[in-house]
């Protein structure tokens, strides 16, 4: 991916040499940057300006991860929960706002679809615990973790307890956590178990309320 800003290539992602053309290092220097916040390669391309609203919700969901960014302040705590079905762009929005916190706040960010960090997790804990003591360590104090798909992993008494710590403790020490999920935070009577309050905990969603700014895409 070429870096817009590069003052060597001017964003163009070449360098003319006289007589030979070469590929400018900010490409390399984007893949690191990209790996550094854990971003999966699909997303690469993915950045706030170029994602595509189409219906209001879209619409307000992009304004709401702009202002995030522009107004980011670390010692806040704050953070974003974007709610809604597939296909909406929910991922694509949190990728950005990684993105763009990096480069314009020179915060760091890290990306998890949180069936794949529970596995590295459950992984770590049964065959390396080292590992597991500091990959955890890092997942609680990250300046800010995104979430991805949270509520969508097979969820065991285990697997609960470890995303109560997690964003229990990313609360009590006002670490900005972006959510995106699938499931209505709070249960209803029509639809009890599609809700993240019964397949959670309504401790940890009461959390997510105080500590995010919950963005519905429906």
């Amino acid at each position: 991916m070429i870096d817009k800003n590069c003052p060597v290539c001017k964003g163009t992602g070449f360098v003319d040499k006289g007589k030979v053309v070469e590929i400018c290092t900010c490409r390399f220097r984007q893949e690191d940057f990209q790996s550094r916040l854990n971003i999966p390669k699909r997303f690469w391309t993915v950045e706030l300006e170029n994602y595509q609203p189409i219906s209001p919700a879209q619409r307000r969901a992009y304004e709401v991860c702009k202002e995030f960014v522009h107004n980011f302040d670390p010692e806040e705590g704050k953070g974003i929960t974007l709610v809604g079905p597939t296909q909406m762009g929910k991922t694509h929005l949190m990728v950005g706002v990684l993105k763009a916190l990096y480069r314009e706040k020179r915060v760091r960010g890290f990306f998890f679809d949180t069936k794949e960090m529970l596995f590295q997790l459950r992984f770590y804990m049964n065959n390396e615990e080292d590992k597991y003591s500091r990959f955890l360590k890092f997942l609680m104090n990250v300046p800010v973790l995104v979430l991805d798909d949270l509520g969508s992993e097979r969820l065991s008494d285990w697997s609960v307890e470890t995303i109560s710590l997690i964003i229990t403790y990313r609360y009590n020490h006002q670490l900005s956590t972006l959510i995106t999920t699938n499931y209505q935070l709070k249960k209803s009577e029509d639809d009890f178990l599609n809700s993240l309050e019964e397949r959670i905990s309504p401790a940890v969603v009461g959390k997510i309320f105080q500590m995010n700014e919950v963005v519905y895409l429906y």
